[in-house]
């Protein structure tokens, strides 16, 4: 980030630059000059994840294929001077045709358009910082009607059992290895980018204990791990050295024939994989994503416990009141209280 963050230090060359990047079209450009204002500016600062800018810079790419389709020339709607209802018709747009990129052609869930939404809002507050636009207010994704435990379920335990077996292969050192993120994330509740960027060192085996450097927003926390999650992971370590790059200290590194082979595995690599298991195994369309293994590891400890305060702690969560959602997500808990009606009849 050291040179985008020189090329817009200077107010007035700031300015210039965003004012020149959105009448060309210079989709690179209004990027960098997003990722400077989020770094400068941004409530995270430094800390924003690389996932969030990943997800903005989306965003952005969509909402200038709306506002100026490629091949156009000149914008549709200008970009400097977008106002409110635009945004509002850009909103409608993806929620009736669906985004505006090749891979996304098709209408969004709310969950994604009011994501997009953020991006774009994200875009504007930069160029008002660069004194090329002012912010459009005003403008709100579509509601969803859906309960967030209903568009988000964890994956029952079931499920979760025949993943695990489809990855028992001691032999097979990438199995091991997936096998090992898996159950971080579904039994030990990381982030699938806590989890990419942990650190061998990161690994405190002879405690139990996988520490967290760099979870949302930047905090770092310490979660005990089960003996046996404990005795996979150190498995994993011991295969590793065969695949790993000198110097490379990422725990988890790529094992396949791909030009980072030996280096810190993906996150886009590791979701693939997962959908990859997932159809294998003949999972519903609901249960996909790796933050729905997340879930499962809230769900289960939410119903082990019944605490929120020992499920936000697990979770990294700084407000219990956000770790109530996996009271209600406990679909295995319902169902046991359903069954339970037979056994009084």
């Amino acid at each position: 980030m050291l040179k985008p963050l020189a090329n817009w230090s200077n107010p007035a060359k700031r300015r210039l630059l965003a004012i020149k990047a959105a009448h060309e079209r210079d989709e690179a450009r209004l990027i960098e000059l997003l990722e400077a204002y989020l770094f400068l500016k941004g409530r995270k600062k430094a800390l924003i994840s690389p996932e969030t800018l990943r997800t903005y810079e989306t965003a952005v790419r969509d909402y200038l294929a709306w506002a100026w389709p490629a091949g156009s020339p000149g914008p549709v709607v200008p970009i400097l001077s977008a106002t409110g209802d635009d945004l509002d018709r850009y909103v409608n747009d993806l929620q009736t045709s669906g985004g505006h990129l090749p891979e996304n052609a098709r209408p969004l869930k709310p969950a994604s358009i009011a994501t997009y939404l953020a991006g774009v809002r994200a875009l504007y507050r930069a160029l008002e910082w660069a004194g090329a636009a002012t912010a459009p207010e005003d403008v709100h994704a579509p509601s969803d009607p859906t309960p967030r435990e209903e568009r988000r379920p964890a994956l029952p335990l079931e499920l979760y059992r025949k993943l695990i077996d489809h990855l028992d292969d001691p032999e097979d050192a990438t199995l091991v290895r997936d096998r090992a993120m898996v159950r971080l994330m579904a039994e030990a509740g990381l982030r699938i980018s806590e989890v990419i960027h942990l650190d061998c060192g990161d690994l405190l085996a002879s405690e139990r204990l996988v520490v967290i450097r760099s979870g949302k927003g930047g905090k770092q926390r310490t979660v005990p791990v089960t003996r046996s999650l404990a005795a996979e992971l150190s498995r994993w370590q011991s295969l590793r050295r065969a695949y790993a790059s000198p110097g490379e200290t990422a725990l988890f590194v790529n094992t396949g024939r791909r030009k980072n082979k030996g280096h810190r595995i993906s996150a886009s690599l590791l979701r693939k994989r997962l959908a990859r298991y997932y159809r294998q195994l003949g999972f519903p369309s609901r249960y996909h994503g790796a933050h729905m293994l997340r879930h499962t590891a809230g769900t289960r400890f939410y119903r082990i416990t019944g605490d929120l305060h020992v499920t936000a702690r697990l979770l990294g969560h700084a407000n219990v009141n956000t770790s109530a959602i996996y009271a209600k997500m406990d679909l295995e808990g319902l169902r046991d209280a359903v069954d339970r009606l037979e056994e009084e009849e």
